[in-house]
């Protein structure tokens, strides 16, 4: 087991469940949404358990992509993103995400009424 599998998410559990329920609503949404119906979570909470590590995927892909692998330019060949500039790039893209789920929800908060949710 490694480091990585020891810690603990926000809800105390271990980032193998982060896994197992990110497996879960892809490949069983139903039963798996009818478990997090009985859940209470803060907003914190999911922040620090789900939408933190999760965001993290795409600009840390991002990164490699640009900067380790480069960026086929027809013509020219493959170009590589300095590293500093692809750096700056995925820290911007992983604020700008984070944003950008709150606002959604935001949104979804605002909206949720006009469709009998709370």
């Amino acid at each position: 087991m490694s480091a990585l599998d020891d810690s603990i998410d926000a809800q105390g559990r271990g980032k193998q469940a982060l896994v197992a329920r990110v497996k879960g609503i892809i490949l069983q949404p139903n039963s798996e949404w009818q478990v997090i119906d009985g859940e209470s979570t803060t907003a914190a909470q999911l922040y620090m358990g789900y939408i933190i590590p999760l965001s993290a995927i795409p600009p840390i892909a991002g990164f490699i992509g640009m900067s380790l692998l480069g960026v086929s330019v027809p013509f020219v060949g493959t170009y590589r993103v300095p590293m500093g500039i692809a750096l700056t790039s995925a820290i911007t893209r992983y604020v700008l995400g984070l944003a950008a789920v709150y606002v959604i929800a935001l949104i979804i908060d605002g909206l949720a009424p006009t469709f009998g949710g709370e």
